[in-house]
Parts: structure tokens; sequence; C-alpha cells
């Protein structure tokens, strides 16, 4: 399985819109076993292109949650990767793209997956704020996260957990995934991410340990008829939050 996620500009990510929950804790459970979504593969296995597969992974499953299926087409997935990586002739010899240019092209000129071009409204959360994380998986329906994975993690045990005195390895590089429900917020919780076409349980204390950035997207495009999202939210509503976060405010945070 291929990676993909280069590191990120810690002056670039703090200038980039931002999402505020406010004061209101998130679910301290959020079970979404009942919905009808798997994550693909998109070519992951063989191209570094885990930034823009988890993109589409992330704009499927709000799909899902709002009650409908969204077609991507296989073939757009490594397209709109290449293009964000410059458009090389060997999408299988480039080492990936950052995370945050990824956001920034569909935001600006757009995800084409096919069937119709996406164009979403993204925040940037607090990656130390259990609190932001999980607000981010229940409000804006999916976390588009960067990850640091270590040799151990690329076994792919039944979870990724993290232990006292436990050697899991040098580095194996960055990798780009979805948020997609969690058991509880304690340490030993385990959140279900998307990666590589399927479902991997992660413990929250490993991902305090591996998460780098996390980010949501909000598309109005994938909206229900009435103008509703999932859980009686609203695209309106969830825009709202990341723009009056771009007003100066001081930051709440809640970590847990």
């Amino acid at each position: 399985m291929r990676l993909g996620r280069r590191p990120h500009d810690k002056l670039a990510l703090a200038r980039a819109p931002s999402h505020r929950f406010g004061i209101a804790p998130p679910p301290p459970v959020l079970d979404r076993g009942d919905v009808a979504f798997m994550p693909e593969l998109y070519s992951n296995d063989i191209i570094p292109d885990c930034t823009a597969a988890a993109l589409a992974n992330a704009a499927r499953g709000i799909a899902a949650l709002n009650g409908f299926g969204l077609v991507v087409d296989q073939a757009c997935v490594p397209a709109f990767y290449g293009a964000c990586a410059g458009h090389p002739p060997d999408l299988a010899a480039t080492d990936g793209v950052v995370m945050l240019d990824v956001l920034q092209r569909q935001a600006s000129l757009g995800f084409d997956i096919g069937t119709q071009c996406l164009f979403g409204l993204f925040g940037t959360l607090d990656v130390r704020s259990r609190s932001a994380l999980a607000h981010g998986i229940a409000r804006l329906g999916a976390g588009y996260w960067g990850v640091t994975l270590l040799e151990r993690d690329m076994q792919r045990a039944a979870v990724w957990d993290v232990q006292d005195g436990r050697d899991d390895g040098e580095i194996a590089g960055g990798h780009a995934v979805i948020a997609w429900d969690y058991t509880s917020l304690s340490d030993d919780g385990t959140v279900r991410l998307g990666t590589w076409g399927c479902w991997q349980r992660a413990t929250w204390a490993w991902i305090a340990a591996r998460l780098d950035e996390a980010h949501g997207v909000c598309w109005r495009q994938l909206e229900r008829a009435d103008g509703t999202f999932y859980d009686r939210l609203t695209a309106d509503g969830l825009v709202a939050e990341i723009t009056a976060s771009q007003c100066p405010a001081p930051e709440v945070r809640h970590t847990l």
C-alpha cells in the first residue's frame, strides 16, 4: 500500500481557514454502523494519492449520511491527484502532495468526480483538542485527517494503538485518512478510520501520537433537496461556522 501525504507548512496551516464549534460538547459516542458506506481504494495501492482518495471518500460518506449515493469515477481520483502534483507523466513515481494544497485546489478549481465538479469550503481543526476533532466528525460528517505512520502501523493490526515501551519502528511516511465515527472519547476509545479501501480502528491515544493535521469540508452540492444535511444541520449553518472563525474572536478549546 502507498502513502502520499507530504509534510505540511506549519505557517501556511496556521493561516488557513479554521473551524470553531462553540461551547457545546461533542457526542460522547458516535455510531454510524447502520450507514451503508465503505471507503474505496482509488489506486492508493500503486499511486501515492491518499490525499485525493480520502477527499473522495469524505464526500461519499457525507452523501451517504444525507441519504443518497455519490458516484465517483475511479479514474477521476488519480487524475485529480495528478493535477495537484503538477501533471507528472508517471503518477506512481511521485511522492505525494500537501493536504492543504489539495483542499485549496478543490475549493478554487473544483474536484471533478466525473458526474459533477465539487467545490467545498474547508476549515482546519485543532489537532490538540479531542473535542474539536470529535465535533469535526459528528458535525461535518467526516474528518479529513493527516497522520504520520510508523513501520508497525503498516502491518495493519486490528487496532492501531500505542503502548509504553513498545518500539513501533521508523517513520514510514505521511498518510491521509477519513475519520468516520468513534466508540467513546476516552484514550482507549476507538475511532473508525477509512484508509486503503477499508476500515481501520485506532485509539484516541494513537491519534494523539500520530495526528499532524485535521480538516473538515462542507460541500453545498451534497445537501438534500430540502436544503438540509444529516441531524437537521444545514450547509448555511456549517458554512457560517467556518466564516465566523475568520473574524477575530477568542479561541474556545475543549480538550478532553
